[in-house]
């Protein structure tokens, strides 16, 4: 489909590994593809080790197999992995980001606590109720929780602490049940770590308490089951009242861990760890001097797919007036990084001239054109990092930007084009360019050419240059520029950047200036 783009976001955590795949169109409205959770406790063992348990290793490593299978079958354009603490502050987080890799081809970003904090507000805004004043957001993973102070325009606090379920579990609940001795020790622990939250926070700065992983939204159904209500599929905008939690911490703690799995309601994936998420969210709702809470079923992954839509608002913006997926890209780039549109467009125009006068020569078939054009609409983009040597620059932005509709070794010839637009040569010794298969090289060798010559017709950026004449005869390319103004410096730069054209054509260039 040409009016919608593909958004895969899948966030790594320290108990689950979550997907969401999403499409995004024209006019920036997000539509949600599929969902998946898998938990795979990545944290297990290894977070008081600091290391990534082996099986724990496994288990996330298959599961970011299945999801980038979930990925290609429903045609995802572009992908984006993010992996929280439990990857952040393992020894072996890098082996398992290169395993990753190896595997899938996937690239796993690891985030700070306090990006994962914006990522959770920017997936979490459009649902947050602001009438009653700013909303606190927290987000209880299996390894850390992250705090946002938010307002409908921006995140105003952003806090991480080293509190999660999966931490607290494996220090404080090795046993059947919480003793008094582990319970009091675990608030203690708790509240250590939220006293400097509750310093800066005021209760009458907060208008709500909002709730964001799956721990508070499984908390909140058990509530609703207790009190005789059915709760709702979704585990959006429940209700969780501090006094039916204290309850639930009482039932939750006092209970054999193995019988928890017969309360109704109870997700039995989560028995080991939810009695001391329960404790947790209470001494968080205490400190905060909240008596209730909401729930979101909006969090990180969808906050991924918003900061995409942020960072590619041009491409998106493209996507209901441009049919074709890679002049989006290329439209979107010039837009990032601030091109000349008028001395791009002039170039492309000479460029696509040059081209069409002297295809008997160079045999060179359709898509090559319209590469040699994406090529001249980008040839300058570099100078957004720097003038000298923006040929390498722009070389550089073309490598490293994600531009649907182009593959790999399309990338790689229009990065050699663009670093080829001046007076330098294609040189074998050149790494980028010797890393092309033959065919591609004699591609770039002409391509570039024509390039130059034609980046040199508007080398004031001034389309002083109105047309180009041309004739091609057995000996020789014959080139009368027509211009309105004295074109000195066109004429000096087109004279200069002719040989290679020449020779790759087999003829003289002669030019004449008007």
């Amino acid at each position: 489909m040409s009016d919608r783009i593909r958004v895969g976001a899948i966030d790594v955590g320290t108990n689950s590994v979550h997907l969401l795949i999403a499409d995004i169109h024209a006019d920036g409205t997000i539509t949600v593809v599929e969902r998946g959770r898998e938990q795979v406790e990545l944290g297990a063992g290894g977070i008081s080790s600091q290391r990534l348990a082996p099986d724990a290793f496994e288990r996330g490593l298959r599961a970011l197999e299945t999801f980038h299978h979930a990925c290609l079958s429903f045609e995802v354009d572009d992908t984006h992995v993010a992996a929280t603490s439990a990857v952040r502050e393992a020894s072996n987080g890098a082996a398992f980001c290169a395993a990753v890799k190896e595997s899938t081809g996937m690239r796993v970003r690891v985030i700070s606590g306090r990006e994962e904090a914006r990522l959770i507000y920017l997936g979490a805004r459009s649902a947050l109720d602001f009438s009653r004043g700013r909303a606190l957001l927290f987000d209880l993973g299996g390894g850390s929780t992250e705090f946002i102070l938010c307002d409908p325009e921006t995140a105003i606090l952003s806090e991480s602490v080293p509190l999660g379920h999966i931490r607290l579990a494996d220090a404080f609940h090795s046993n059947e049940r919480i003793d008094a001795e582990q319970m009091n020790a675990l608030r203690r622990t708790i509240r250590a770590g939220l006293s400097d939250l509750k310093q800066r926070l005021r209760p009458q700065d907060l208008g709500s308490l909002v709730g964001t992983s799956g721990t508070v939204r499984a908390l909140a159904r058990l509530a609703t089951f207790s009190r005789g209500d059915i709760p709702p599929e979704h585990g959006h905008g429940l209700v969780l009242q501090r006094a039916e939690l204290e309850k639930l911490i009482a039932m939750l703690t006092e209970r054999p861990r193995s019988t928890l799995t017969d309360l109704p309601g109870m997700d039995a994936r989560r028995a080991r760890t939810l009695p001391v998420g329960s404790v947790l969210v209470a001494e968080i709702m205490d400190a905060v001097g909240q008596d209730s809470l909401l729930t979101s079923e909006l969090s990180l992954r969808d906050g991924l797919v918003i900061d995409w839509v942020m960072r590619h608002r041009p491409h998106v913006r493209l996507l209901g007036t441009v049919t074709d997926p890679r002049r989006r890209s290329v439209l979107a780039l010039m837009e990032r990084f601030e091109a000349d549109v008028a001395h791009a467009e002039r170039t492309a125009s000479f460029a696509l001239h040059l081209f069409d006068a002297t295809a008997a020569i160079h045999q060179l078939p359709i898509d090559d054109r319209r590469m040699l054009e994406f090529a001249s609409l980008l040839h300058d983009i570099g100078h957004h990092i720097s003038g000298q040597d923006h040929h390498r620059h722009g070389q550089y932005l073309v490598h490293h930007s994600r531009m649907p509709g182009f593959t790999a070794p399309e990338i790689a010839v229009l990065g050699n084009l663009i670093r080829y637009h001046r007076t330098g040569r294609p040189r074998r010794r050149h790494p980028e360019f010797e890393a092309l298969v033959p065919s591609a090289r004699a591609q770039v060798r002409v391509l570039a050419a024509i390039l130059a010559l034609a980046d040199a017709f508007d080398r004031s950026h001034s389309q002083n240059i109105s047309h180009l004449d041309l004739t091609l005869s057995a000996e020789a390319l014959q080139i009368r520029a027509h211009c309105e103004q004295p074109a000195h410096l066109e004429r000096w730069a087109a004279m200069s950047r002719c040989e290679a054209l020449a020779e790759v054509l087999g003829r003289v260039i002669q030019i004449e200036v008007d």
